[in-house]
């Protein structure tokens, strides 16, 4: 019985029964389709080598706004999952206390400090304080800072940042940050007002939409889009909702559900908005990782689940923690975090070690193959693929944070100040002494209520001159005293 190749509605005859030029011809479309497999082939394995790569960035979602991290009132259920189904990281920490530095850190793999960008960008601080001379920080991330989006747009993967930005855009394009698609960045730190956060997006140049389209739904499908027209690809993709960032507002619908339930509208720690917010941002999440799902992208996507800093004390959930957003207490920089890596970490998995966003950058350049410390950049974050692995502890001594502006919180004044994270030590230094050292055993006092300084003077010494070597390494800015 003789068989046929039908291609292209061409059929070919076996060869012994053809002569020597049409077995020639053959054997030319033969080693043409040969080579179109092989490169297939080829694209198939190139793809399998190179995970895809989803962050998917929060903005002031405190450290027990999510379910899983112990809000009774929030329906989180996709959050929730996420972090059963994964590694969970208890003591993961902002770089800052502020939006602006703490993305910058994480975008960079840098300390807030050697980018001379240690508070959130738009807001005119005060050049003196008491007995100091202030410094005044960059206003925009500058352009010879190495990024992840650079460094994986250079390893062959696609890169697209959608939502959030606040590092300045108007003075660096995103585009010379390594992005090759930008969607939906406002200047600044939220949309706008209330009615900003709806279509047709005033204050987003790249965006339109009807009036009751909410803007998270709307990032939520620009993303699924990328991911979709990318799929045979690998991609980079930062997802940076603008949610829970003031202005409250969310979808009237799922407002209501909460005010009927007698949540106060606006009011309060984890009022009905708020609510709404983190439910809307729970959706986008569950969203997402069903498209990956459905593009059967799932098993070759590593997800970070991350918030930029703490949540704002008068409206969040922070926990446990003491105080919020801007403060060095842990409630301003300690946040909720979840990491999937496919075939790395294990379901119901959790670490409790301390890290940071300047850790992701070290991390998936590991993850994706290559070796972070032939970079040309400095990193100051380590890989945590250890921690993914199932270990218990990192290559590095200690964490730093350094604000050396003045801020404002909880109506309070915050003065500069620096801090070091040292196992489970923790130091907050005043710079020009403007206030007592204050050491917290973290461990033992999540909450922040004992100041052992007095106790462990010598630890106190000890982590002032780390803070003070820290910075002269990183060539931060610093504070004067004003003789």
């Amino acid at each position: 019985m003789k068989s046929t190749l039908t291609f292209h509605d061409t059929t070919f005859k076996p060869l012994k029964h053809l002569g020597f030029i049409s077995a020639q011809r053959h054997c030319g479309m033969a080693v043409k389709l040969f080579i179109i497999i092989c490169l297939l082939l080829t694209c198939s394995l190139l793809k399998a080598d190179k995970p895809n790569i989803v962050i998917f960035l929060a903005d002031d979602l405190g450290y027990g706004d999510p379910g899983f991290m112990g809000s009774t009132l929030a329906e989180t259920p996709n959050l929730d999952r996420f972090a059963e189904q994964n590694m969970l990281f208890t003591s993961a920490y902002a770089s800052a206390p502020h939006c602006s530095p703490s993305r910058a850190a994480i975008m960079t793999g840098q300390y807030p400090a050697r980018l001379h960008i240690t508070v959130w960008i738009g807001e005119e601080n005060p050049t003196e304080y008491k007995n100091l001379r202030l410094p005044e920080q960059k206003r925009f991330l500058p352009e010879e800072a190495f990024t992840m989006a650079e460094y994986f747009k250079g390893q062959g993967y696609t890169t697209a940042q959608i939502g959030k930005w606040h590092m300045g855009g108007k003075t660096v394009p995103l585009e010379k940050h390594g992005f090759d698609h930008v969607i939906g960045w406002s200047p600044g730190a939220s949309p706008g007002g209330v009615k900003k956060w709806y279509g047709p997006y005033p204050s987003i140049k790249d965006l339109d939409g009807p009036p009751e389209e909410y803007i998270t739904d709307r990032l939520t499908d620009e993303a699924i889009g990328f991911m979709k027209n990318h799929r045979d690809e690998p991609f980079f993709m930062m997802l940076q909702h603008y949610d829970v960032h003031g202005p409250l507002t969310a979808p009237k619908e799922m407002v209501k559900k909460y005010t009927d339930r007698g949540h106060p509208l606006t009011k309060g720690n984890e009022n009905a908005t708020f609510l709404a917010m983190k439910e809307s941002f729970d959706q986008s999440f569950g969203r997402i990782t069903a498209t990956l799902e459905e593009l059967e992208l799932d098993d070759n996507t590593i997800v970070i689940f991350f918030s930029d800093n703490g949540g704002v004390s008068y409206v969040a959930n922070n926990g446990p923690l003491r105080r919020g957003k801007k403060w060095l207490y842990e409630g301003g920089i300690r946040v909720p975090m979840a990491i999937r890596v496919p075939g790395v970490t294990q379901s119901g998995s959790r670490c409790d070690t301390a890290v940071n966003g300047i850790d992701f950058f070290p991390t998936l350049v590991e993850l994706t193959g290559g070796n972070p410390k032939q970079l040309e950049s400095v990193l100051d974050g380590v890989s945590l693929v250890p921690l993914l692995k199932g270990g218990e502890t990192l290559e590095r001594d200690a964490l730093y944070w350094h604000l050396p502006q003045l801020g404002r919180g909880d109506g309070a004044i915050i003065p500069p100040q620096g801090m070091v994270r040292m196992g489970p030590w923790k130091l907050i230094h005043y710079y020009g002494n403007t206030a007592a050292p204050e050491l917290y055993n973290i461990n033992d006092d999540i909450s922040e209520k004992n100041n052992l300084a007095a106790e462990y003077p010598e630890r106190v010494e000890q982590m002032q001159w780390m803070l003070e070597k820290h910075l002269n390494e990183v060539d931060a800015q610093r504070v004067e005293i004003i003789k």
